[in-house]
């Protein structure tokens, strides 16, 4: 166990205590989910945190444009242009070749000498699920992936990796699912179905190191980001998108 390694506050209160006290100092932490769930509203929040208190933050995105990002986080009442003027905030889009090879540029480093100037402590990489494209296999997908973690833990930066999943409600697809073997905690985002009525529901299915909850948390997003509520009792059927209530009583944790 890791009790002591030292705790990094992911920016909501409730989700600290899924993971018992917080992401691990360093850790590399995949957060998947269909679109719409919320993923880069938590992702941003997370940044948030730490960008409040002078911790500097890296968003490398392979789809939305830093204009987007800035449209979209100041409807939730974040104004990431501050932070950038402020020092504390670098937005690199790119292509996921392109980023590869920044990792990969040992004798350029230039990805590395920009962590270093701004003393970047936390990173979004939005989305691993671009990395599909550039392998033939498996093998091949895990191995850009290992490479893409171990980028960000040895410059020691806590990182949230955003996935897509394409199912929106029903069965979870897993054909391509190889990095959560790799990273440090694995957190799912998804619709269910309960009652006639669309419900989201986060739950921490892995935590290296580390106990956390194992129950399914309504949540909703508001301005300032994911606030998540009760936990689902005595439903079933609930990762399969569908819920149904059942007559057994499950003891609150």
């Amino acid at each position: 166990m890791q009790a002591k390694e030292k705790r990094i506050t992911s920016g909501c209160r409730d989700l600290d205590d899924m993971l018992k006290g917080g992401f691990l100092k360093g850790s590399a932490n995949l957060l998947e989910g269909a679109a719409g769930t919320g993923k880069t509203t938590l992702g941003v929040q997370f940044l948030m945190e730490g960008m409040k208190n002078n911790e500097a933050a890296l968003i490398v995105t392979f789809e939305e444009f830093p204009e987007q990002y800035y449209s979209y986080a100041l409807e939730l009442g974040w104004d990431l242009k501050k932070m950038e003027r402020k020092g504390l905030l670098e937005i690199v889009f790119t292509t996921p070749d392109e980023f590869l090879n920044l990792i990969y540029d040992e004798e350029e480093g230039k990805l590395t000498s920009l962590i270093e100037k701004k003393g970047i402590k936390r990173a979004l990489v939005d989305s691993v699920t671009n990395f599909e494209k550039l392998a033939n296999n498996l093998a091949e997908l895990r191995e850009i992936e290992t490479d893409v973690v171990n980028f960000f833990k040895r410059e020691e930066i806590t990182t949230m990796l955003l996935k897509e999943n394409s199912s929106i409600l029903g069965g979870w697809n897993i054909s391509k699912n190889k990095i959560p073997f790799i990273v440090d905690s694995y957190l799912i985002m998804r619709y269910l179905e309960l009652e006639s009525e669309i419900k989201r529901g986060i739950m921490v299915l892995k935590m290296r190191g580390s106990d956390h909850t194992k129950d399914i948390r309504q949540y909703k997003i508001e301005k300032y980001g994911i606030r998540i509520g009760q936990i689902f009792q005595d439903i079933s059927g609930l990762f399969l998108g569908m819920g149904v209530h059942t007559q057994q009583y499950r003891k609150h944790p």
